[in-house]
């Protein structure tokens, strides 16, 4: 498999821009690709997978400045590349080559209020949206309107907590924000391959949201997956997926955000990129999700694939201000911060997966090598 996708791809340049982008990255090394990079992070995988890798150091705040445009646009100057892929934050971004999404159409999709609205008027499940004038049904959530990542969604019980909240997200500039029925239940992802006018579910994944034991998170921050997911809503899931996908014109490699209530699934975000289920959802399927992207950007859909097994990938967070002064270099580690990097509290720190014939196998074995880092880093 790796010749086949080696001769393919062999001597194409690929540029990578994304707050987040070292799952596509390697992903894309792997198919065979020359790979430059602009990223917010260089960690020392990401900079070993890339032949090339430019960071934008200034602070991050979850939402995309003028700045953050300005600093990128500057840096593809001079960069010669055949095709570029947008990662997480920058789908909207207008250059040249895109192999993926019209940047209009992802920007459409990032307003979760656009999206949620077609998609009620498409006859799809989603949340009720409350206005603040509204006779409110609590518990709610409130989150930006744009943005990814949960790290900013708030859960509301009264309508004191939600002066609160409102209050705070006007004193950090968020001034486009939705109040969104809070659904209890499963969260789950689908991983979606469309050309446009076909679409197919290549992995229904669990998604796991603000685990304490993996540091500091918040109640909605995106903190790894478990691929697969295994329930009867399976099949719903694969199919609404799939339509989504062909009612909204995606390209290539995207995802779809969902609840499994006490009714059934209930769409919560659709995902116009790479997403970060990426790492399990190639180990449990055995493919290469960047070449089936370049694939299906070129009209060309691979066979859905079976899972092999159980793979799960979390994310550890800093429980204290860290100075990494060891870096970890085994296998099953990913996102792997260097040597005198300065990490914040309940930032992310490092990520490991896991694997086996099992949910449980896969998630036991990646939250042991969590523990075996947190040990390292002293923390």
């Amino acid at each position: 498999m790796t010749t086949s996708l080696v001769s393919q791809s062999e001597g194409k340049k690929i540029l990578v821009i994304g707050f987040n982008a070292r799952h596509v990255v390697c992903s894309a090394k792997r198919a065979g690709y020359n790979v430059t990079t602009i990223s917010h992070f260089s960690d020392c995988d990401l900079v070993k997978c890339g032949n090339r890798t430019l960071v934008i150091h200034q602070e991050f705040t979850g939402f995309l400045q003028d700045l953050d445009y300005k600093v990128v646009r500057d840096a593809i100057k001079g960069i010669e590349y055949d095709s570029a892929v947008l990662a997480s934050g920058f789908e909207a971004l207008e250059i040249p080559g895109i192999l993926g999404n019209d940047p209009k159409v992802a920007n459409f999709i990032n307003n979760k209020k656009a999206t949620h609205d077609k998609l009620e008027s498409l006859g799809y499940r989603v949340p009720k949206h409350f206005e603040l004038e509204d006779n409110i049904k609590y518990p709610v959530i409130v989150k930006p309107q744009t943005g990814a990542g949960g790290f900013k969604n708030a859960l509301v019980r009264d309508s004191n907590q939600l002066d609160d909240v409102v209050s705070s997200f006007h004193e950090n500039e968020w001034h486009d924000f939705i109040i969104e029925e809070y659904i209890k239940g499963l969260d789950a992802s689908s991983s979606i391959l469309s050309t446009g006018r076909l679409a197919i579910t290549i992995a229904v994944n669990e998604q796991l949201l603000g685990l304490r034991n993996l540091g500091p998170t918040k109640r909605f921050s995106f903190c790894g997956s478990v691929t697969p997911l295994k329930t009867i809503f399976t099949g719903e899931i694969e199919a609404v997926s799939e339509s989504i996908a062909i009612d909204f014109g995606l390209i290539g490699s995207n995802g779809i955000d969902f609840i499994i209530g006490p009714d059934g699934p209930v769409v919560i975000e659709v995902n116009p990129r790479f997403q970060g289920t990426l790492d399990t959802v190639e180990a449990a399927l055995g493919i290469n999700v960047f070449d089936a992207h370049v694939k299906a950007c070129s009209n060309e859909l691979i066979q859905r694939p079976k899972y092999r097994r159980f793979a799960t990938r979390v994310i550890y967070f800093a429980e204290r201000d860290l100075e990494i002064s060891k870096r970890i270099s085994q296998a099953f580690y990913m996102d792997i911060p260097c040597k005198g990097t300065h990490i914040q509290r309940g930032k992310p720190v490092i990520s490991a997966m896991g694997c086996g014939k099992s949910r449980d196998i896969a998630f036991n074995a990646a939250m042991r090598r969590i523990e075996a880092a947190r040990k390292i880093y002293g923390a």
